[in-house]
């Protein structure tokens, strides 16, 4: 069996070389793109990651700009091969977000797993953003996503903001943080976590490892 292409998606929203550096220690082949390969090249690639930080209205002005919004929801969606937003790369999966867009409204996204970004409703006396290691609990304890991952095992969080899907079913796993909040998604082959898997040691390994191992159509 070969080993997987990873094309990494570089729309200059950062964290891209922690992420190349997670998948050297991976049997995988990987490389960074800053704009989209052409539709017959795509066909070389066997998963897509997008990392990213920073707010969802200027994450999603930077894959509009750089052509990925197009590419991701036409040319990747097509082939309906893996794809896995990690951080920001999550939650621009969402049909909207509030974080960066002007007072009472929201900033159009992927749309690719209906639902909303809006801002953690965090205990006063917890401090935002939410920086550090976290238990993760899964829905779906023998998904593709969970394998090799033990129940309350803790990942490395950054973030203010959660992810809210419409379909419960989307909600594969969460964490708690002064409320339950979302920490991975997925439909059909697109999937996005709320951590960093990048940063999260050996069970953040395990998570791309399995992530690595999901078939490309």
């Amino acid at each position: 069996m070969s080993r997987p292409n990873v094309l990494v998606i570089d729309a200059g929203l950062g964290n891209i070389g922690s992420v190349l550096a997670a998948l050297q220690r991976q049997d995988c082949l990987a490389e960074r793109l800053g704009t989209p390969t052409t539709s017959q090249s795509s066909c070389d690639y066997t998963h897509v990651i997008l990392p990213g930080v920073g707010s969802f209205a200027a994450g999603m002005q930077a894959l509009r700009d750089s052509g990925w919004e197009g590419w991701i929801k036409e040319v990747w969606f097509e082939m309906n091969r893996p794809f896995l937003g990690i951080c920001l790369g999550m939650q621009l999966l969402a049909s909207e977000g509030t974080e960066g867009s002007s007072e009472n409204s929201s900033v159009a996204g992927l749309d690719l797993i209906p639902g909303r970004v809006d801002r953690l409703n965090a205990d006063p006396d917890l401090v935002l953003p939410h920086v550090g290691w976290n238990a993760l609990h899964w829905h779906t304890p023998s998904g593709a996503l969970s394998q090799g991952l033990p129940e309350g095992g803790d990942m490395y969080f950054v973030h203010s903001y959660t992810f809210q899907p419409r379909d419960p079913s989307h909600r594969l796993a969460f964490s708690d943080y002064g409320q339950q909040f979302t920490a991975v998604v997925g439909r059909d082959s697109f999937y996005g976590v709320q951590f960093h898997p990048e940063k999260s040691q050996r069970l953040g390994r395990c998570l791309l490892e399995n992530f690595l191992a999901l078939p490309a159509c």
